[in-house]
């Protein structure tokens, strides 16, 4: 019997609008973005969630995302980068998946592009 256990927490579809993208139109047009997260994190089999500090904070993890998405970016790489930044900095030893998916994006038959990273 195994004496640890993965744990995942997610927050899904964060949708939000935002003035990303590469060219000045899309900037100042904005667009719609859904943000999705995932924390990936190895536990002790016996660990106990009697308390906020022993788990990670939403509204902390919220609040990252909607203030980067704030912020002009002309990549979702570069956001999707900053946000990540962001929550290794408050949570080091974590593993963190980010997703930005980017709505009616400017290309003929595509309906969005997304970028993620984990690490």
């Amino acid at each position: 019997m195994s004496d640890t256990i993965e744990s995942i927490l997610t927050i899904e579809n964060v949708r939000l609008k935002a003035n990303h993208g590469w060219y000045e139109s899309e900037r100042k047009i904005g667009g719609m973005y859904t943000l999705n997260v995932r924390l990936f994190k190895i536990l002790d089999s016996h660990h106990v969630f009697s308390h906020l500090d022993h788990t990670i904070n939403y509204e902390i993890v919220h609040r990252i995302l909607l203030e980067t998405m704030e912020e002009e970016h002309h990549l979702i790489e570069s956001a999707c980068k900053t946000i990540w930044d962001k929550l290794k900095s408050i949570y080091p030893n974590e593993i963190w998946e980010v997703t930005i998916q980017k709505e009616q994006v400017p290309l003929k038959y595509v309906g969005s592009t997304s970028y993620q990273m984990k690490g």
